[in-house]
């Protein structure tokens, strides 16, 4: 059985948090409801759900935040074979403003879509089995996701980027080594390359890129302490969509970056402690002849069973 590491959370930054029984093992959503208010900048006011659990269970979740039934009241009931794979919304610094929710069958969309979403969390060979994340009294605040992961099967989240240059990929990974990038820093500069090191399911150390060009300042480092793993990423794309800035956090608190330019549009992929740990371990993209696109691969942490 796959066990659940979260993805996670997005929006504003205060609230209480919310979260899943302990010990509650997510293996498919079977609905979802949503309270909003449909204006302009109108907040998520309510959100709760519904999952099956490793004994086959129906768990209710929430309400959390506000239900109230004068808000507008959007039921998402999941079909026959009908999964969620992508989650992105829109926040300012109270509450989460709107959510859209994209399933193998339909697409949802909930509150008033501002111009640029504040994230955006698309899962290409993955799905959202569970949620957990912040609400004060009147909003929802904050969502994070529950995805599944074996060992050996990690979760493509992503790529972000202009969707250009070749598709670029790799073997199964269960751990990463050492990542190197090649940017331009100043204010104007972006990501140009990408090369890293992974361990395979044969325990090879395989070295992958550069995807990109070489160009620019090179910046590598080495998951070097024991126990080290990548458990956020961060970055940004601009101008021609093209990625901007990354920037890497390791479960030890050492970070790396930010490098090329903090500017444009903010992605994240934040990978908090949980009852079982995600890690990044790999990645994915397209790769130009002066830019690349990245995604990542999401997998259990080496010190995960």
């Amino acid at each position: 059985m796959a066990v659940v590491v979260s993805v996670g959370p997005w929006g504003a930054p205060g609230g209480e948090p919310r979260d899943i029984p302990i010990g509650s093992m997510p293996q498919s959503l079977v609905s979802i409801t949503i309270w909003s208010i449909k204006a302009l900048g109108g907040p998520i006011c309510g959100f709760s759900y519904v999952y099956v659990d490793q004994n086959g269970g129906a768990i209710h979740v929430g309400p959390w935040g506000n239900a109230d039934p004068e808000h507008t009241i959007t039921n998402i009931q999941m079909g026959p074979g009908e999964y969620l794979y992508e989650l992105s919304g829109t926040a300012d610094d109270s509450a989460l403003l709107s959510l859209k929710l994209v399933t193998n069958q339909h697409t949802y969309e909930v509150g008033a879509p501002l111009e640029q979403t504040t994230f955006s969390m698309p899962l290409t060979n993955g799905k959202v089995v569970a949620f957990f994340g912040r609400s004060d009294n009147d909003h929802l605040t904050a969502l994070g996701i529950y995805v599944p992961v074996m060992k050996g099967s990690p979760v493509n989240v992503g790529p972000w980027g202009d969707s250009g240059g070749v598709p670029v990929d790799i073997t199964t990974p269960v751990q990463l080594k050492s990542v190197t990038v090649y940017s331009t820093d100043s204010s104007d500069g972006r990501i140009y390359g990408f090369s890293f090191t992974y361990v395979d399911l044969t325990g090879q150390s395989i070295h992958v890129g550069p995807w990109g060009t070489i160009k620019g300042e090179k910046h590598t480092f080495d998951l070097s302490l024991q126990g080290e793993y990548v458990n956020k990423i961060t970055g940004t794309t601009a101008g021609d969509n093209r990625v901007t800035s990354l920037k890497f956090t390791t479960n030890q608190e050492r970070d790396y970056g930010p490098f090329g330019s903090d500017r444009g549009n903010a992605f994240s992929v934040p990978l908090p402690d949980g009852e079982h740990n995600g890690a990044v371990v790999g990645f994915i993209g397209r790769s130009g002849k002066s830019h690349v696109d990245l995604g990542v691969y999401v997998g259990l942490a080496p010190n995960e069973p």
